[in-house]
């Protein structure tokens, strides 16, 4: 166990200090046909149209109620379009998608030959010099809302990817940083303040609870499905629960599904992913909460420990 929270704690720091080398279970689709662009457009929370060369951008695939289907990043793709899911998602999204298409010349086709190799941290870029000029990158910043951490995805055909991950862990080595196991990876969401589907946010979550509202939804382009629902939300700003980051004691346990209550024991919300301490750095958790209890510094209790939130997660 506590070489575990070790190589957690070590792939951390290389994500906040040098760089992290990930391969994602992210899959690629291709959206292809004459209207690729506009349809796509009119079905993902951010605007899409202006999209050119290797600029991706970050949004979500609602129901018409606003709820999320799937977070995805969205690009150019000539001669058309793509989007970038995580793997527990794309049959989810595609039969939304589907749904969808009714006089549009679209078609989509889930690419398996793509691996998607994430390079994460502030040497991300010095890494990413040694890719192969033929691979299919872009700027992706999975673990930063904002600068001086950054990053780039990579798409890879499968029967190169185990050859490219050991250059890449090579270089990764000599920058100071390595390859993050599965572990790592998602300590480091915790840790940082980024939600991730299937473990913080879902079929049951507006984007704004989770979140990520400012990453991944516009307010100034056209219609899009689930559009209302979440305009008003925007507008009226009354969630009815919120993403928090909460902090507990260094040895305290913040178990997934665990529920936190007040200090009177009345349910306020779940925990929904940990990252584990060492060497007395506190038990970091996100967890969601009622908005009444999610303001920076209150108290909340799990399993019978104090935790404080320590923010809210996009605010």
């Amino acid at each position: 166990m506590i070489a575990q929270k070790t190589a957690a704690k070590t792939q951390r720091h290389w994500l906040a200090e040098s760089v992290g080398v990930f391969e994602t279970t992210d899959r690629v689709v291709h959206v292809r046909g004459d209207d690729a662009r506009s349809w796509l457009n009119g079905q993902v929370s951010h605007d899409v149209s202006k999209l050119s060369g290797d600029v991706a951008q970050y949004a979500m695939a609602l129901t018409v109620k606003g709820r999320i289907v799937s977070d995805l990043w969205a690009l150019e793709d000539p001669p058309g379009m793509a989007i970038v899911l995580p793997a527990a998602r794309v049959e989810r999204a595609l039969e939304r998608f589907e749904q969808y298409i009714i006089m549009e010349d679209v078609e989509l086709a889930a690419d398996p030959g793509l691996v998607v190799i994430t390079v994460q941290g502030p040497r991300a870029s010095e890494l990413v010099e040694r890719l192969p000029a033929d691979l299919r990158r872009y700027p992706c910043a999975r673990l930063a809302l904002s600068s001086p951490r950054s990053g780039i995805d990579a798409w890879v055909p499968r029967a190169q990817a185990p050859e490219l991950l050991r250059s890449l862990a090579a270089r990764a080595s000599e920058l100071g940083g390595g390859v993050l196991d599965e572990a790592g990876w998602a300590e480091a969401h915790v840790a940082l303040g980024v939600p991730r589907i299937e473990h913080d946010f879902g079929d049951d979550t507006y984007p704004q609870e989770a979140g990520v509202g400012a990453r991944a939804l516009s307010f100034g382009k056209g219609c899009y499905l689930g559009q209302e629902v979440v305009y008003m939300l925007h507008n009226r700003g009354q969630l009815a629960r919120r993403l928090v980051q909460l902090e507990a004691p260094s040895g305290t346990a913040l178990a997934v599904g665990a529920t936190v209550v007040d200090a009177e024991g009345k349910r306020l919300g779940e925990v929904t992913s940990s990252a584990a301490a060492l060497d007395g750095d506190p038990t970091l958790g996100l967890a969601f909460v009622k908005r009444a209890s999610s303001e920076p510094d209150q108290t909340v209790w799990v399993a019978g420990s104090p935790c404080r939130v320590r923010r809210v997660i996009g605010a």
